[in-house]
């Protein structure tokens, strides 16, 4: 299965100078590295035996309707 279009905050300023050194976009770059990630199962390896940290859940707003 593919996972496409995830949206997550990364370090604009970090992959930017990262792209512009190897004469690619952000884009390619960011692809690049989870490719690697996933080809050479690493992980375990980032994450450790922790696994994913916690994090809380973003607030959700709901949009009442006044009713009649």
């Amino acid at each position: 299965m593919t996972i496409k279009n995830i949206v997550i905050p990364l370090e604009v300023e970090y992959l930017q100078e990262a792209a512009k050194q190897r004469g690619v976009s952000r884009t390619r770059l960011v692809r690049a590295v989870m490719e690697k990630v996933v080809k050479d199962e690493l992980v375990a390896d980032i994450l450790g035996d922790n696994g994913v940290p916690a994090e809380a859940a973003p607030t959700r707003y709901r949009r009442f309707r006044a009713t009649q």
